[in-house]
């Protein structure tokens, strides 16, 4: 008997380590996976205006559309730096700066007619800490600290 149970634990040791060796592998690649397929720079200026990005999320969540006298788009001009679009009633244009995988805006210009909902101030306080993004099939913009805090999809 002791010799059966003794089989047995190493048996299941190995396949804890085999488990474990396994999962960290996995996740290597998946954060590979992730991080190739983002563009910056020249490469993501150019990619940025090939297109319109409408707002999906706002710190990690799926927005309210009733929130929102119009969804915020984004619109991004490589020739001349400058970025327009509206922040969900507003109308916004200024300019915009990318190193790798750091943006900044600025300065931003912004209509000031009033509107109903909260989805505009919670999309201009989360715009206004924008410092990184990252830009595959959608375009993330995250704060200072690395927190999610726009998703934009192609329009």
């Amino acid at each position: 008997m002791p010799l059966k149970f003794g089989k047995f634990m190493r048996n299941l040791k190995n396949k804890i380590m085999k488990t474990r060796f396994l999962t960290v592998i996995c996740a290597i690649v998946l954060v590979g996976l992730q991080s190739c397929s983002c563009k910056k720079g020249a490469e993501a200026v150019t990619e940025l205006s090939k297109s319109s990005w409408e707002l999906a999320e706002i710190n990690g969540k799926g927005i309210d559309k009733q929130d929102f006298a119009k969804i915020p788009t984004l619109n991004f001009d490589s020739a001349e730096n400058r970025v327009s679009g509206n922040s969900g009633c507003n109308s916004m244009s200024g300019t915009f700066k990318v190193e790798e995988d750091k943006i900044t805006f600025g300065p931003i210009a912004q209509t000031k007619m009033a509107c109903e909902g909260s989805g505009e101030n919670q999309f201009t306080t989360a715009f206004n800490t924008v410092q990184k993004f990252k830009l595959g099939n959608k375009l993330y913009l995250y704060d200072g600290v690395g927190n999610k805090v726009l998703c934009f999809t192609k329009k």
